[in-house]
């Protein structure tokens, strides 16, 4: 009888162990998941300071301005190489690119899709930054995804009227 109330105790301090164990992993799990949750969504100052940078090139630009807007891009590029999100893509449409920067139609797509693609991306866009010439002027639009930050950049060369 002494051995079986002994064995009881140890059953039920062992069962009283696994509880307390499963409810402090359940409240770790909660703290991370809040933790997880803040740090990959950004504040509405957050999106206004990261669209900031960029949305004062909106609207007609000239060759340098767009040259400048692209240092922009690539600085961030690089910046968030982890985190392809904070990269927007770039259109450019321009008749005037040679066939490098350009498919059949006129348009060059550098895509930031993945940190695998950031250098291609750094690279494409340092070529169009090095065939734009200052005494041009271009069209620049932006497109703003569901987190309200900038996911589309539209560059169109707008060629001089006769």
């Amino acid at each position: 009888m002494e051995n079986a109330s002994k064995a009881l105790l140890i059953a039920g301090a062992i069962l009283l162990a696994i509880l307390i164990i499963a409810i402090g992993m359940f409240i770790y799990n909660s703290a991370q998941s809040t933790v997880n949750d803040s740090m990959t969504t950004m504040s509405t100052q957050e999106v206004d300071a990261f669209n900031n940078q960029f949305v004062s090139y909106e609207g007609t630009q000239t060759g340098s301005n767009v040259k400048a807007l692209i240092g922009r891009l690539i600085a961030n590029a690089n910046t968030y190489t982890e985190e392809p999100g904070k990269v927007p893509d770039v259109t450019v449409t321009a008749n005037g690119l040679t066939a490098n920067q350009a498919n059949a139609g006129g348009n060059a797509i550098m895509n930031s899709a993945g940190a695998n693609n950031v250098q291609t991306y750094v690279d494409e866009l340092g070529n169009f930054r090095n065939v734009i010439e200052s005494k041009h002027e271009y069209y620049i639009t932006f497109s703003f995804g569901a987190s309200g930050i900038i996911d589309n950049v539209e560059i169109e060369y707008n060629p001089p009227t006769n």
